[in-house]
């Protein structure tokens, strides 16, 4: 999706000295490696500077150059997690729902009642937080070589991609290498293997058999609506590509607001708040890299990286972003009118702060212990309910 990216004027830096770079579609190889603690770990062995099978091929012998290269995936892959991952795949996808949900529940449905803790204000960023980023002169115009044009592009084509289908992790994992994924996955799966259990528990109190839920014209008003098949004078308008226009069991519908639930708050927090630890710390996760006549050809320098300007553009972007939480994932059970529905709730809210934390606390002490890098960011506390950010 990063192909000939088409380049963009930089804003920010208008020094002669300096020539931003395009922004490229680099490919990596990773090998598997035995480590001093004698596990395997992923480490990078070459680099492709673009897609193209001329460009430049370089290895870790390559001295200032591979740091260019690692640097070259960095940018690449800041741009298309953002825009793709986080913006098209999860707030642009997950709004039809949340809108949805107010024009087809009553305020007592059971699904309204907890959906709209996960659903909360999810309009608020996309409406006013998506201008700050594609706009002319905006983040993406300021930050990327790509800019605002090449952003739009990125939007449009993930459209054919941004279906109900990215919501099942399990299958996505099957077929999708990207980083984020795979930590979301491998390093957290309790908190995802007991969502679903949590939802069953709360949802066959109110269905008490698969006619239950077919006879629920709400939900069934609800899913019509969301589905691009969906029929009749509301039917599809929520546009959701291969969403079920109706289903007909409990488990069906246990899967749907899993998957729902789990899209707005495990994934949203995997795309989004790795930013404050990674992207915050330019060296490491820059926007741009420059030629610059201060360096030679195939060195690495500070000169080589933005300047003071995009810097902080990037800081503010980052922590604008990623540095605030309103709440913790299942956290409203006091707030339920339901007084069996609320025990359910909170007993999953406790069993995760008083069991799976604890778990993955010393998961990650033992991975620091042994220089690895930990993977803080599905400590409960620290998933909020939905996208607010």
């Amino acid at each position: 999706m990063c192909d000939d990216m088409a380049r963009s004027p930089d804003l920010t830096d208008r020094d002669p000295r300096r020539k931003m770079w395009n922004f490229l579609s680099p490919i990596a190889l990773f090998a598997s490696k035995g480590n001093k603690n004698g596990k395997n770990e992923l480490v990078p062995v070459a680099i492709q500077m673009d897609y193209k099978p001329d460009s430049a091929v370089y290895t870790p012998e390559d001295d200032g150059n591979w740091m260019l290269a690692k640097l070259n995936v960095q940018i690449t892959d800041l741009g298309y997690a953002q825009i793709v991952e986080h913006l098209a795949k999860i707030h642009y996808l997950m709004e039809p729902f949340c809108v949805i949900l107010k024009r087809t529940f009553s305020s007592q449905h059971p699904l309204h009642q907890i959906l709209k803790f996960h659903c909360r204000e999810i309009t608020v960023p996309n409406t006013f937080g998506t201008p700050k980023l594609v706009d002319e002169a905006q983040f993406m115009d300021l930050l990327f070589a790509h800019g605002n044009t090449g952003t739009t592009r990125l939007l449009k084509d993930s459209h054919k991609v941004a279906t109900w289908e990215v919501t099942n992790l399990k299958e996505e994992v099957k077929v999708c290498s990207h980083t984020i994924l795979l930590s979301l996955v491998s390093s957290n799966r309790a908190v995802t293997w007991n969502l679903h259990n949590n939802i069953a528990n709360f949802f066959f109190r109110y269905y008490k058999d698969d006619r239950a839920v077919q006879e629920d014209k709400e939900l069934e008003a609800f899913l019509n609506e969301l589905s691009l098949n969906g029929t009749g004078e509301n039917g599809g308008i929520g546009r959701i590509q291969k969403f079920p226009a109706r289903i007909d069991s409990k488990e069906e519908l246990c899967d749907v607001v899993t998957r729902i639930i789990s899209h707005l708050s495990l994934q949203h927090t995997a795309c989004n708040y790795l930013l404050t630890d990674y992207a915050v710390y330019i060296p490491n996760l820059p926007t741009k890299l420059y030629n610059d006549t201060r360096v030679k050809e195939g060195e690495f320098s500070v000169y080589r990286l933005p300047n003071r300007f995009t810097s902080a553009i990037e800081a503010s972007f980052s922590n604008s972003l990623a540095s605030f939480r309103f709440d913790s994932l299942f956290d409203y059970g006091d707030s339920l009118e339901d007084s069996k529905a609320a025990n359910i709730i909170n007993n999953h809210y406790s069993y995760l702060m008083r069991v799976v934390q604890p778990k993955l606390q010393e998961r990650n002490e033992k991975r620091k212990d042994k220089d690895d890098l930990t993977y803080p960011y599905f400590i409960p506390r620290w998933i909020p309910n939905g996208v607010q950010t």
